[in-house]
């Protein structure tokens, strides 16, 4: 929804958020009504149910993948190099470790 502002003998259109209904934010985000609908806040909150709902959210996983790396990488005195190697590789394609 868009409420027009009068300036002088400007006249201006002013977004509005279409679930709080506020004309103040910092980004306007997409939403169910099309782009530029939502206010940051309503945009993120948003788009964190449209995740969950859908299944991606894999924060969880990710943190356990780092967790069950880290402790690989412990034992690397005791792996072959080949097995290092690997853990290695797997460390730098998940993000845990950076070159």
């Amino acid at each position: 929804m868009d409420l027009k502002e009068v300036k002088g003998s400007e006249v201006e259109e002013m977004k509005t958020c279409s679930d709080c209904h506020t004309t103040r934010t910092p980004l306007w985000r997409s939403g169910p009504a099309g782009p530029k609908s939502l206010c940051n806040a309503c945009g993120i909150k948003y788009n964190k149910k449209r995740r969950q709902l859908l299944g991606l959210d894999k924060g969880r996983s990710v943190s356990k993948k780092k967790r069950k790396i880290s402790k690989l990488m412990a034992l690397g005195g005791k792996l072959r190099e080949e097995e290092q190697a690997a853990i290695l590789l797997m460390a730098l394609s998940c993000g845990s470790v950076y070159a």
